[in-house]
């Protein structure tokens, strides 16, 4: 049995060689072939060139205009126009017309105080103007007015005056002079009709019929102008004592705002400057102007008051609401400028870029002036020009590279915040 196992064991090498020998060779040949194509692949890729991708940007103009430096000052609206009625005369109030909150118009009746009194009054002073004329009548043969004197007298008074107004006589001697001159022409006749209505209480009699007419009127309490009622302090039946409050009328339709300015920022300030109100209450931004500026300071706090008037025929502004105003400070006129957003620093150097042909051309610029919307570009240095009416990018340009390929997504409209100021009357820069 030994002899057969000896002569099988040699054949199981050579049979697992060609077993394993031929597998290991199909399977590196079927790797390979395919690692081949792949790489035949990738280098056809590579050969194909890639399509540049567009960067999206919005665009704004270069223009040429006045560079405004804003003024900002607070205050509170004011009205110019309001009045704390008071009764005139004393006596009880028998009608109160009006209530808080009423419109009343110029000359409207807010309030009648009893007249009988007054009427009485007028009618005792009326008699005693009578009674004074009758005199006067009976006497009047031995008035005779000597009208050559009162013509000289007046001439020489108005002299007098004249010398007066230019400083030659003080106040002291012009009053002894015309007193001197006064008691001639009384000698002479000037002045015999007044005498003689002083002497016969006929003066007196009209002064006194007058002012009982007066009061009688003063009984109605008129509305001085239109406006609003507020305050109102009085009831009918009520006890009126001369000077009284009776209520307080406010014309809120013309209104002014009254902001206080740092004195640094007064230098280049005139009167006719424009002026954006806010008024955060209600919400609204007004184009107006500068109406008056104080000629004082205030020591305390190194302000100055500038006066902002503004219309209100809605009555939609109320006085004592909280302004915040942005003036036109200090102009600088015929700048070329650019929108603030197109400005970058690169290097520590100013650039913009310009676009041009579809392409992102960066140009280092030197600046000026600027405020909260432009930059003045003083000089451009390396990189090509830059004119009113070029386009700039203002958006996704941080880290734009020149030359990259870019497509405007929107044209932004210049925007001056000032272009109102042209409309103003009298709005001058």
């Amino acid at each position: 049995m030994l002899p057969k196992k000896s002569h099988a064991l040699p054949w199981l090498p050579i049979l697992l060689l060609i077993v394993l020998g031929g597998c290991p060779g199909q399977g590196n040949d079927g790797k390979t072939a395919a690692a081949d194509s792949t790489a035949a692949a990738d280098s056809v890729k590579a050969k194909k060139p890639r399509k540049e991708k567009a960067i999206r940007v919005n665009v704004g103009q270069v223009r040429r205009g006045d560079l405004v430096q804003s003024v900002f000052a607070d205050g509170a609206i004011k009205t110019p126009k309001s009045a704390v009625i008071k009764a005139k005369v004393a006596g009880e109030f028998i009608a109160v017309k009006v209530r808080d909150g009423d419109h009343v118009r110029r000359g409207q009746v807010l309030a009648r105080i009893d007249p009988r009194e007054y009427e009485i009054a007028l009618q005792e002073s009326r008699y005693k103007h009578l009674q004074a004329l009758s005199q006067m009548a009976a006497e009047d043969d031995t008035l005779t007015v000597n009208h050559a004197a009162l013509h000289d007298f007046t001439l020489k008074r108005d002299d007098l005056k004249a010398l007066r107004a230019k400083g030659i006589l003080t106040e002291d001697e012009y009053r002894n002079r015309l007193l001197e001159m006064e008691m001639e022409a009384l000698h002479q006749g000037a002045f015999r009709d007044a005498v003689f209505e002083q002497r016969t209480g006929l003066a007196d009699a009209r002064m006194a019929e007058e002012r009982a007419r007066l009061n009688l009127e003063y009984t109605e309490i008129k509305a001085p102008f239109s406006g609003v009622v507020q305050g109102l302090a009085v009831v009918q039946g009520e006890m009126a004592t001369v000077g009284q409050n009776v209520c307080t009328i406010y014309n809120n339709r013309r209104l002014e705002a009254r902001v206080n300015v740092l004195e640094a920022d007064l230098r280049n300030l005139e009167p006719g400057r424009p002026v954006l109100l806010a008024i955060p209450a209600t919400g609204d931004t007004l184009q107006t102007r500068v109406d008056v500026i104080s000629p004082i300071l205030d020591q305390a706090t190194r302000t100055c008051e500038v006066l902002i008037r503004f219309d209100n025929p809605e009555e939609r502004f109320r006085p004592g609401m909280f302004v915040r105003a942005r003036i036109a400070g200090v102009v600088y006129p015929d700048r070329l400028l650019v929108p603030k957003d197109a400005l970058l620093i690169r290097d520590d150097r100013p650039l913009v870029f310009k676009a041009a042909d579809g392409r992102a051309q960066w140009l280092y610029v030197d600046t000026g002036l600027q405020n909260e919307d432009w930059v003045e570009i003083t000089g451009v240095h390396s990189g090509g020009t830059l004119e009113p009416g070029d386009e700039v990018v203002v958006s996704n340009h941080l880290t734009l590279a020149h030359k990259a390929k870019i497509k405007i997504r929107k044209h932004v409209e210049p925007h001056d915040r000032w272009a109102f100021a042209a409309d103003l009357e009298g709005g001058g820069r």
